[in-house]
C-alpha cells in the first residue's frame, strides 16, 4: 500500500504518465525502502537504515545506501568509496512494472531496473 501512494505522489499533477522524470532526493528517500529494483536474476532491495542488498542469482552482496542531495549513493565493501547516481521514474504504460533508471553522475552510463514492490 504504501507502495502505491508513493507511486501516486511521484504522479500526482504529472501531465504525462509515461514520461520518464528524474526523481529527487526526497522522493528516493520515500520509495527505494519500498521497493525491489529488478531485471532479470538481479534483484536489490533497500532498507529505511541504510542497508542494501544486491542479488544476481544465489549470490548475495551486502552494502550502504543514501541520498545526498538529488542522488543516489552506494558504497560495497570492502570498498569504502561512494559511488552516486541520478534516479529516473518511468511509469509503464502496459502491464510491465514501471522502471527505475540509475544513471552514473560521473560516467554517465544507465542501469535500467524494474520496480517490483517489496515483498512483506
Amino acid at each position: 500500500m504504501r507502495y502505491l501512494a508513493v507511486l501516486f505522489m511521484l504522479f500526482s499533477g504529472s501531465a504525462a504518465a509515461s514520461e520518464e522524470r528524474q526523481m529527487s532526493g526526497d522522493e528516493i528517500a520515500v520509495l527505494l525502502p519500498t521497493i525491489t529494483a529488478s531485471i532479470g536474476s538481479t534483484n536489490q532491495t533497500f532498507a529505511t537504515d541504510g542497508g542494501t542488498i544486491f542479488k544476481v542469482g544465489t549470490r548475495i552482496s551486502n552494502g550502504r545506501w543514501r541520498v545526498q542531495g538529488d542522488f543516489y549513493c552506494s558504497t560495497w565493501p570492502p570498498s569504502d568509496a561512494w559511488r552516486c547516481y541520478e534516479v529516473h521514474f518511468e511509469k509503464s504504460e502496459g502491464k510491465s512494472p514501471d522502471r527505475i533508471i540509475w544513471v552514473d553522475a560521473q560516467l554517465g552510463n544507465e542501469t535500467i531496473n524494474f520496480i517490483l514492490p517489496k515483498a512483506q
